[in-house]
């Protein structure tokens, strides 16, 4: 057992470079196009709005795992709650992310048949999907890590070029109004569509 825990630790660098990886691929996949159809022309008022949330929330979840030095979620749950509750924890964890993976590797490849691939069919693209989630997890997660943290500065190298390349897009007048298609929408339908993202 001691030997599976040091060969599943990574640095700080590659568990960045892996929710730098996750983050991205959220945001160039989906979150853009529902978030402009939830809140129009604030959606930059929303993104702030949003980061204000997200940073409340990330501090306060630091300064819980403060109090519980070298334990996980999972340790947390059993030593507040109790074994019952841990259990129905990692149970509906497990469900939700078989539910959000399906999701998200139907959406992803809904969008490369639809981009890329037009004369393939979808099941075949998701079949190729979950063979190689499937071939990386026999190699272990330090490998994905290992592989992220190479093509993470690619990744980031792309989107600073795209987003270069379309700064002359920019205009500032579209920002306007400031509510979009009103308050409503903009501070209570866009967080409700970033969570359910």
């Amino acid at each position: 057992m001691q030997i599976f825990m040091k060969e599943s630790k990574m640095t700080t660098l590659q568990a960045a470079s892996i929710i730098i990886t996750v983050m991205i691929s959220h945001i160039i996949l989906n979150m853009p196009n529902h978030l402009i159809s939830t809140t129009g022309s604030a959606t930059i008022l929303n993104i702030v709005y949003l980061f204000v949330i997200s940073s409340f929330i990330f501090y306060v979840a630091s300064k819980i795992f403060e109090l519980f030095p070298n334990y996980d979620l999972i340790d947390i749950c059993n030593f507040t709650f109790g074994k019952i509750f841990k259990n129905i924890f990692c149970v509906a964890v497990c469900i939700y992310f078989l539910t959000i993976s399906g999701f998200v590797i139907r959406i992803f490849a809904e969008s490369l048949v639809l981009i890329y691939l037009p004369n393939i069919d979808i099941e075949i693209v998701i079949l190729i999907f979950i063979a190689i989630t499937a071939i990386m997890n026999l190699l272990g997660f330090k490998s994905i890590s290992r592989v992220t943290l190479i093509t993470i500065p690619i990744i980031l190298f792309s989107m600073v070029i795209i987003f270069i390349s379309c700064s002359s897009s920019f205009i500032p007048e579209r920002a306007l109004p400031v509510l979009g298609y009103g308050a409503y929408n903009t501070f209570v339908s866009g967080l409700r569509k970033y969570i359910c993202l």
